[in-house]
């Protein structure tokens, strides 16, 4: 990627929820190179209250603020994906779009059309390819050292039982479940790491979290390559243990990252500390990494703007992001296929 340029670049953000500060954290550590104009959010009060901390201004129609922006962070729930960034394409804004992209196919094609059509930037937002401890997983996985990758399995353990889950009770609005909402943190760094999909299938079920769709769910993938990929990812854990952890599988050596809160993730949010390690265990036992790193956007924000002075893809574009919810559709279509659905 060419080197960027030093532009600062105006910032719109619509949707004011739990993720907002975590993106909010991200621009500020860019300094002059980003400047938030305006938070967006149908909800006055809680956009201005967010907007006030920061020397933003509060709107409550992003059409309003959208010539007065040069890109835009939709940050809104999944069924609102697909009509906001299309809006915002065409008032001749660049996009970076909370994940999944859409909820259906058409809806994702015909957003990464309209952006290349129009010049500008579409990325989706999966963060966790972006993190410097996943890079560093990736390279071990691949590397050579530990030989040939043959499985990966990763497991996200988060606690919602007993709370007020709003849209992402519906399945209407979420997509389905679990494994349609969050479970792509997981699949998108496997399909970064192992390539293309042969065949992938999946089993959910409703463990105690209020919500139409499933808050457990296990997948099986077939990769091209030979790579086996599982993922188990709960929404109604007792308790949150790690958050995320991820195993590659070698045939010298486990090589498992894991990164864990230490604190209340959901109440603490952007404040809550970590703890990111990095472990290969073969004949003997290797630390590769111990940090604090967590759930740090500013690797993943750099890289869109980065994508948007050069004009190159971004690693998370309509086309990859829209294999993640191919790959999750299909698999729901087998299961229901199956009745291994709740």
């Amino acid at each position: 990627m060419a080197t960027p340029s030093l532009k600062t670049h105006r910032i719109g953000i619509i949707g004011c929820g739990w993720i907002l500060p975590f993106h909010v954290s991200a621009l500020q550590s860019l300094g002059p190179r980003a400047k938030i104009i305006w938070l967006a959010d149908s909800n006055l009060e809680r956009a201005e209250k967010s907007a006030r901390s920061i020397g933003a201004r509060a709107i409550a129609d992003y059409r309003e603020g959208l010539s007065e922006v040069d890109a835009v962070f939709i940050l809104l729930p999944h069924h609102l994906h697909h009509p906001v960034t299309l809006e915002c394409l065409k008032a001749g804004c660049d996009v970076l779009v909370e994940k999944p992209i859409a909820i259906t196919l058409a809806e994702a094609d015909e957003m990464t059309v309209t952006a290349e059509r129009l010049g500008r930037t579409l990325m989706v937002a999966y963060p966790h390819r972006y993190r410097p401890c996943m890079q560093l997983f990736k390279e071990a996985a691949l590397g050579g050292k530990y030989g040939r990758l043959f499985m990966l399995d990763g497991l996200m353990d988060e606690s919602l039982q007993g709370y007020a889950l709003g849209w992402i009770a519906k399945k209407a609005f979420l997509g389905g479940g679990v494994f349609f909402s969050s479970s792509p943190h997981m699949l998108d760094v496997m399909l970064w790491i192992a390539g293309e999909v042969r065949a992938a299938s999946m089993v959910g079920t409703k463990a105690g979290a209020e919500m139409e769709g499933e808050d457990t769910a296990a997948s099986v993938i077939k990769f091209q390559n030979g790579v086996i990929g599982v993922t188990r990812h709960m929404w109604a854990s007792p308790k949150s243990r790690i958050w995320f952890t991820m195993t590659a599988v070698c045939e010298k050596a486990h090589i498992t990252l894991t990164t864990t809160p230490m604190g209340d993730l959901a109440t603490e949010g952007c404040s809550c500390p970590w703890k990111t390690r990095i472990v290969a265990v073969g004949k003997t036992e290797e630390v590769l990494l111990d940090n604090d790193e967590g759930l740090d956007l500013l690797p993943e924000v750099k890289h869109f703007l980065d994508c948007v002075d050069t004009k190159s893809k971004p690693q998370t574009d309509g086309h990859t992001a829209r294999k993640v919810i191919e790959l999750v559709l299909n698999a729901y279509q087998e299961a229901e296929s199956r009745k291994a659905n709740p």
